[in-house]
C-alpha cells in the first residue's frame, strides 16, 4: 500500500489548518469531513491491502452531501451519520458548504477548481426545493439529457474532462442501465508548485523497499535544508508547503517495524487535530522523497455500506428529490496524481448513479391446459403432512 494520505483528505485537513477563526459552522463541516475522510480511507486500505491508494473524500463528501438534499427518513438520516454532519441542520450545513467551497476558490497561488453537476434523465420532474438547494450552495448545474443516447455519456465525460483540465476522463460508460434517472457529480482539480521546489538534478534512482526482501529502484528527489517537522510514535512526518503556504502535503513515513494501513490505523480526526498538526516544528534536516504518478479508479459502493450508509442502496427513501421512487446504484471515483520536483497535479471526479426502481407488471393471465400425463399431490396445507401422490397418464384408463 502506498505512504501516502489520500490527497482529498490532505486538502480539507489542510484548509481546515489554514483558516483563521472561520465560522462556527464551516469549522463543524470541516470537522465532520476530516472524520469522514479517515472513515473512508481506513475502510479502502483494509479492502485494498498493500495497495496503491489515491482518493479524494472532499469530492466523495460534497456529491453524497448534494444527494442527501434529495433524501428524507431513515435514508437521510443513515447518510448524515456516515458523513458524520447530523449535528448541521441541513440549512447550517449547506451554507456551510458554500463558504467553505468559496474560501478554498479564492486562492490565488495555487490551482484549485471546485464543480459540481446534476443530469437528469428527461422528462422526470425534480422537486424545485432539491434543484434549488443545490444551485444555491452547491452551484451544481443541472441538466437534462436522455441516458437511453450514447450524447449523454458523452456531455458527462466532457464535464469531467473540462472540469480536470484533461486529467479525468470517461467518468461513465454507455449504455446506461435503463433505470438510470440521475447522475450528480462532483470533481475537484489542484494544481501547485512547491513553496521551495526541488532540484531536477539531484533526482537520482534509488532502492524503494517494496517489502523486506524486495527493492525497486525509483527517481528520488533530495532536498536539505529546514522544513517543517514532526517525530511520533513510530513515525516522522514533514508539511510541505505549495505557494502562498495555504495548502500543504504532509508527507508520513511509518518506522521499519510498521507500515502505512498500521500508521493509519492510530489516526482519526481528534488525534490529526490535537496531537499531530500542533506536532510540527522547524527542524532542519534532509529529505529524500520519491517522484510518483498515480491513475485510480474505486468503486465505493462496498466502502460507504460498510461505514453504514446502506438504505441509500436499498429500500431508499430519495422522495426530496423527485416522486419517482429512487435508490443509489453506483458510486464511484476516478483519481489522478502526479508528483515532482515542481510541485503536485492532482484531479478526481466523483459520480453517483441513480436508478428507478423497477415497477412490478401484473402477470399476465395463465393458460394451463391439463392434455398429457401429469403428476398431483393431496397433502395438508397446515402440518404440510403429504397424504397421497399420483401420476396419471390416462384418465380415462382403469376405473374410469
Amino acid at each position: 500500500m502506498s505512504s501516502k494520505l489520500g490527497f482529498g483528505a490532505i486538502l480539507c485537513l489542510a484548509a481546515w489548518a489554514a483558516l483563521a477563526d472561520p465560522p462556527a459552522d464551516q469549522a463543524k463541516l470541516v470537522s465532520a469531513n476530516t472524520e469522514f475522510a479517515f472513515d473512508l480511507l481506513k475502510q479502502i486500505a483494509g479492502e485494498q491491502p498493500d495497495a496503491n491508494i489515491f482518493i479524494s473524500p472532499f469530492s466523495v463528501s460534497g456529491v453524497l452531501q448534494m444527494a442527501a438534499n434529495g433524501a428524507a427518513g431513515d435514508t437521510r438520516a443513515e447518510m448524515q451519520r456516515v458523513l458524520k454532519t447530523a449535528a448541521l441542520p441541513p440549512e447550517l450545513l449547506n451554507a456551510a458548504n458554500q463558504d467553505l467551497d468559496q474560501s478554498l476558490n479564492s486562492q490565488t497561488n495555487v490551482i484549485l477548481n471546485l464543480a459540481n453537476a446534476i443530469w437528469f434523465q428527461e422528462g422526470i420532474l425534480l422537486k424545485p426545493g432539491f434543484v434549488a438547494t443545490n444551485g444555491r450552495f452547491f452551484h451544481a448545474g443541472l441538466a437534462p439529457v436522455d441516458f437511453k443516447k450514447p450524447e449523454s455519456a458523452q456531455i458527462i465525460n466532457e464535464w469531467a474532462d473540462n472540469s480536470t483540465h484533461g486529467k479525468i476522463k470517461d467518468v461513465v460508460q454507455w449504455p446506461f442501465d435503463p433505470l438510470t434517472r440521475v447522475i450528480l457529480a462532483n470533481a475537484i482539480y489542484f494544481k501547485g508548485r512547491w513553496e521551495r521546489p526541488f532540484d531536477k538534478g539531484a533526482t537520482k534512482p534509488r532502492a524503494f523497499h517494496l517489502s523486506k526482501d524486495k527493492t525497486k529502484p525509483v527517481p528520488t528527489m533530495w532536498q536539505r535544508g529546514h522544513f517543517s517537522y514532526h517525530e511520533g510514535n513510530g513515525y516522522q512526518a514533514v508539511r510541505l508547503p505549495y505557494a502562498g503556504r495555504r495548502l500543504q502535503m504532509y508527507l508520513f513515513l511509518p518506522g521499519t517495524n510498521s507500515n502505512p494501513a498500521k500508521l493509519l490505523a492510530g489516526m482519526d480526526s481528534d488525534s490529526w487535530r490535537d496531537k499531530i498538526l500542533p506536532g510540527f516544528r522547524d527542524h532542519e534536516g534532509t529529505l529524500a522523497f520519491p517522484r510518483f504518478k498515480l491513475d485510480d479508479n474505486v468503486k465505493l459502493n462496498e466502502s460507504l455500506q460498510a461505514l453504514g450508509m446502506r438504505h441509500a442502496f436499498d429500500d431508499a427513501d430519495f422522495s426530496a428529490m423527485t416522486s419517482e421512487p429512487l435508490f443509489v446504484s453506483q458510486v464511484k471515483q476516478k483519481s489522478f496524481v502526479e508528483v515532482n520536483e515542481e510541485g503536485t497535479e492532482a484531479a478526481a471526479v466523483t459520480t453517483v448513479t441513480m436508478l428507478g426502481m423497477a415497477v412490478m407488471q401484473p402477470p399476465k393471465p395463465f393458460e394451463m391446459i391439463v392434455d398429457r400425463p401429469f403428476f398431483f399431490v393431496i397433502g395438508d396445507g397446515e402440518t404440510q403432512s403429504i397424504l397421497f401422490m399420483g401420476l396419471i397418464y390416462d384418465p380415462a384408463g382403469q376405473g374410469s
